[in-house]
């Protein structure tokens, strides 16, 4: 909560999350776009996004639990040994 609104202060907060893509199954009778939102009201971080999206925007930096930082391929295939991945 306190990073969302400290973020929100200075730049705009975009949810990018392929749990919104438009071919992705209804849950309970709900798109991912809309479960998303209900999410974010549920725990009153709503007011610190303004859109939801599976394109991915243009920004000054993505923020993402799963990202590999590319730097050089060098860097990459060494973060990517270094998480277990290769």
């Amino acid at each position: 909560y306190e990073a969302l609104e400290k973020i929100s202060k200075d730049y705009r907060v975009i949810v990018y999350s392929a749990k919104a893509r438009a071919d992705r199954g209804l849950v309970n009778g709900k798109n991912g776009i809309e479960l998303i939102w209900e999410w974010l009201k549920k725990h009153d971080m709503a007011k610190f996004v303004s859109k939801v999206t599976a394109e991915k925007p243009r920004a000054v930096c993505y923020i993402d639990d799963k990202a590999v930082s590319f730097v050089d391929w060098q860097s990459c295939l060494s973060e990517l040994e270094n998480k277990d991945i290769l």
